[in-house]
């Protein structure tokens, strides 16, 4: 934490402010809950949960004192609803959106954005191999996207447009429906 406090003073100082902080902290694991494992669940949270706030945090004040800049998270179209299988990686994808959303309300009127990038499933060496992929995409339109919803300051942004018409109905459906529609969970 002191560390990261100490970076980002030195960082902004060296570049003379700030117009964007992109914050893209994000692992996923082979979820073990139900064996009653832990570790990995808390490496998980530390990388995607703390490892966004220790990156935005930092910058807020900054941002506010120079009156603009946009503070952007990625997270996940897991983060919208629960998944089984994948408790704590949605866990770390809704606790990254709802700590974006609520900054965003507290920085009302200082001139700073606060937003999410929520992707679906992109073409990456991290997802090579993984045959369950709806609505992937490469990674050059996955970051024209982005790039547009930081120019437009979107709030949560999801993509592609399947993703996001995926993310409304699994907000509303019932568990039983999502325990059938959800991907094979990730045992090893």
């Amino acid at each position: 934490v002191d560390f990261m406090e100490q970076a980002t003073g030195a960082f902004y100082d060296a570049a003379g402010g700030v117009d964007l902080v992109f914050a893209n902290a994000g692992v996923n694991i082979a979820d073990k809950t139900l064996e009653g494992q832990t570790r990995e669940i808390a490496w998980l949270m530390g990388v995607n949960v703390i490892g966004v706030t220790n990156t935005i945090t930092p910058f807020v004040p900054k941002l506010v004192a120079q009156r603009s800049g946009v503070l952007c998270a990625v997270s996940s179209v897991a983060g919208h609803a629960p998944l089984p299988g994948r408790a704590p990686y949605s866990a770390s994808k809704a606790a990254v959106t709802t700590f974006m959303s609520a900054l965003r309300m507290d920085l009302a009127g200082t001139g700073v954005h606060a937003m999410t990038v929520c992707p679906g499933f992109v073409h990456t060496p991290l997802t090579e191999g993984n045959p369950n992929m709806p609505f992937v995409i490469d990674c050059d339109e996955a970051v024209k996207l982005m790039v547009g919803a930081i120019e437009e300051k979107k709030g949560t942004f999801t993509f592609p447009w399947q993703m996001k018409i995926l993310s409304g109905v699994m907000k509303m459906a019932p568990e039983a429906m999502m325990k059938r529609m959800a991907p094979t969970s990730r045992k090893g």
